[in-house]
């Protein structure tokens, strides 16, 4: 968005008489008149208003001439980001299914209010007919059913074992329905989702190298699935893509669907189903690296936060240079809208969108598009094409939305817009992550010195942190240079671990596996080919305080208590506070004695990761350590006076 200045805001007229009226008893006491029919009054207010037009004209000239400033340099506003998120669609027993096109819209209620949060699939799903109830894992000598484990939130098991080897199999069991769903059982295209432990891998450290360009998976898989009952063998079915680096990363598994399926019996489970294995056919994994997941999903699909428009005429040309057409929904999200131009002699033809029209011709069919504003400019004949007068624009399609209210909790997403026949349900696995909202002129500013270091690319530390807070979902970030998670302490040149901080209420805020490779494919646009990059959650150090506390007899200790705990809490907030920040216990006395009704703090203790920690010693941070307040353990009693 175009940056604009500022209105000029400063004290109004009748701040500047009242303040000047004040002072008449102290500088001319014999001035006892105030009405306003009194001459003396009546030129009080003829300086006061003088003296707020020179206000309205001086005060804010150094911010008008800082953003005229940020104009003339070519900066502009970042435009609002769409949340991404991942949603699983259910089948209706027995129904016959149609497939989920893409650009499906599903509905979450915004967090604040207003209209519902609209997101859309980005791909197309043909969906499984029949439910997946039964998950075992066979490690080469016996089946273990995991069924339970796949089902449940916040668990995990071993898809292939402990020790996984050649021959061992994960089992992935889908039950008939009732009536008995309508053949084909599976589509085409099996699109599966393996989503990895939440626990283990909340801000984890991750390589962008590797989430930009993933490595070759150690060990090679085969999925199979049995043709008929009596059939000895299972037939191979090809793998048309797979994310996951043979189940060690998170990601999307698409196979073909088998054509001829049987209801069978396999290990553990005794009742028939339609089972798809996948089998370590070759390859080993690094010791102490078998792959761990928490849930497999069939029938799950991409979707980000923001809706699709088609045919909307946008206005109507009057031919003359420099028009400018208002779209009706905003923000435009970047690279979507296709406009088209044309009117009854000239058939609508498509018109090329560009960044300015310095390089166009007086017969370039180019326009401009304020992503923000949703504004469409043309030029003026000489740079740039002037539609004639009377020709239609229209908008063939365009998607719009975006923004921090889209990053919304895990199940929020359940509102299907489109009807999709034989589907029951839809919701989201995860909390969506990445939406960011416009940026502010104020963020701006403030940004603006750290914006032209980096000028769009990453090579110092303070430039991967800078680009790391606009990532979106991102609260605070820092970067160190020539640090490697997997050789602490140790300086590893090109290396660089950019630390991150979620916009999320989680105690401490942790970045989910998500949003840590969301960082990662935004840095990977910026970074120089010989860095290598890791994004990662701070290291937190949990501070407990067990205090006493004297109180005064009238104030109430429950409420004394509890702003206490408050205070606390809000002086060890991980948001407030800096990267590698120490913390020197004895500061706390202060924050406490500062509540209202406290008088004194007789005893007061630390422990920190749950060690007592020595009141005279400051608790030493890493440069991406971070502390947050704990369960603190707080006894009010009233004061005794001896």
């Amino acid at each position: 968005m175009p940056l604009e200045a500022p209105k000029l805001d400063t004290r109004t007229f009748e701040q500047i008489f009242a303040a000047a009226r004040l002072r008449i008893p102290r500088y001319t006491p014999e001035w006892t008149d105030f009405n306003e029919s009194d001459p003396g009054i009546t030129l009080l207010q003829l300086f006061s208003w003088l003296t707020e037009l020179q206000l309205y004209e001086l005060n804010r000239v150094p911010d008008r001439s800082y953003v005229k400033f940020l104009q003339l340099l070519g900066l502009q506003l970042e435009p609002a980001q769409p949340a991404r998120a991942d949603l699983t669609f259910t089948a209706g027993a027995g129904a016959a299914v149609g497939p989920v096109p893409a650009r499906t819209q599903v509905t979450a209620p915004p967090p604040e209010g207003g209209p519902p949060l609209v997101f859309e699939t980005s791909d197309g799903l043909s969906l499984v007919r029949v439910p997946l109830v039964d998950v075992q894992v066979y490690d080469g000598t016996a089946y273990t059913v995991v069924s339970a484990a796949n089902a449940a939130a916040e668990s995990s098991f071993r898809p292939l074992g402990w020790v996984p080897q050649i021959g061992s199999a994960l089992y992935l069991g889908f039950a008939q329905t009732n009536p008995p769903a309508l053949d084909p059982v599976f589509p085409p295209e099996v699109r599966l989702r393996a989503f990895l432990p939440l626990a283990g891998h909340r801000g984890a450290p991750v390589s962008c190298s590797e989430a930009e360009h993933p490595p070759l998976p150690p060990v090679r898989l085969a999925w199979e699935a049995k043709p008929s009952a009596g059939a000895p063998a299972w037939r191979e079915l090809n793998v048309f893509e797979d994310e996951t680096g043979a189940l060690t990363r998170e990601g999307y598994i698409v196979l073909e669907g088998p054509r001829e399926i049987a209801l069978t019996t396999e290990g553990q489970v005794a009742e028939p189903r339609f089972w798809l294995r996948c089998r370590i056919v070759s390859g080993a994994y690094s010791a102490g690296r078998s792959p761990e997941v928490e849930a497999i999903r069939p029938n799950t699909v991409p979707a980000e936060n923001l809706s699709t428009v088609h045919d909307e005429l946008v206005g109507t040309s009057e031919g003359l240079p420099g028009q400018t057409f208002e779209l009706r929904r905003r923000p435009v999200r970047a690279g979507t809208l296709e406009l088209l131009v044309g009117d009854e002699t000239v058939p609508l033809a498509e018109w090329k969108l560009v960044e300015d029209f310095l390089a166009s011709g007086s017969d370039d069919s180019h326009y401009t598009l304020d992503e923000t504003a949703s504004v469409v400019a043309f030029g003026d004949g000489r740079r740039g094409r002037i539609p004639v007068a009377g020709a239609e624009i229209v908008a063939r399609t365009y998607r719009f939305g975006g923004g921090t209210a889209g990053n919304v909790g895990a199940g929020e997403i359940a509102g299907l817009l489109t009807k999709i026949a034989g589907v029951e349900e839809v919701t989201n696995e995860r909390p969506a992550v990445g939406g960011r909202d416009e940026q502010s002129v104020e963020d701006l500013k403030q940004r603006a010195p750290r914006t032209l270091r980096h000028r769009g690319r990453a090579v110092t530390a303070e430039d991967f942190a800078a680009l790391a807070e606009r990532a979106g979902g991102i609260v605070k970030a820092t970067a160190i240079a020539l640090a490697h998670p997997d050789h602490p302490g140790i300086e590893v040149p090109g290396a660089v671990t950019v630390v991150v901080v979620p916009d999320t209420e989680d105690v401490p805020p942790q970045p989910s596996s998500d949003l840590v490779r969301h960082v990662c494919r935004y840095l990977s646009s910026y970074r120089l080919l010989t860095s290598e990059v890791f994004v990662k959650g701070p290291a937190y150090q949990a501070v407990k305080v067990e205090a006493r506390i004297a109180a005064e007899p009238y104030a109430a200790f429950d409420a004394v208590k509890r702003d206490v705990i408050a205070a606390l809490d809000s002086a060890l907030e991980p948001l407030t506070r800096g990267f590698g920040e120490e913390l020197y216990p004895t500061s706390l006395y202060s924050v406490i004695l500062r509540v209202k009704g406290v008088a004194a703090v007789p005893a007061l203790a630390l422990v920190v990761d749950g060690r007592p920690h020595e009141l005279t010693k400051a608790i030493v941070l890493p440069r991406d350590g971070l502390v947050y307040g704990a369960r603190h353990e707080i006894v009010v009693e009233p004061r005794i006076d001896l």
